[in-house]
């Protein structure tokens, strides 16, 4: 059995490891990590992955925050309120399609003699 208590600190005197070179985070790190998840919005994934922690080891420091009763339900991205101005629809409309391709559309009622009278030039 491996023990993990001793801890080391490398070369350049910032990072503190265990005998198994996992690098111990301090408490008040930890802390500010978990007060900046909880304002983030983010899942717990996703913030452990974007600042470059071990999902399992950020879950175990959620758990134990909340053992101690001190968490915070992070903050839900949630709906915004939009006003949509809508237009006026035109109503009923009419599309006549002719052989070949061509076609057009009636969209008032002012447009049907003109209508008309396409379709008999056409007709001719």
């Amino acid at each position: 059995m491996t023990t993990t208590t001793s801890t080391t600190t490398d070369t350049s005197g910032f990072l503190k490891t265990d005998t198994r070179g996992r690098v111990l985070t301090p408490a008040q790190d930890r802390e500010a990590l978990l007060d900046a998840f909880e304002q983030s919005g983010m899942s717990g994934a996703e913030f452990a992955r974007v600042h470059g922690i071990r999902y399992s080891t950020f879950a175990y420091w959620r758990h134990v925050r909340k053992k101690r009763g001190l968490v915070v339900e992070p903050v839900k991205a949630g709906f915004q309120e939009v006003a949509i101005q809508s237009t006026p629809s035109p109503g009923p409309s009419l599309t006549i399609e002719l052989p070949g391709g061509g076609r057009f559309r009636l969209e008032r009622a002012d447009q049907l003699p003109m209508a008309r009278a396409l379709l008999r030039y056409l007709d001719t």
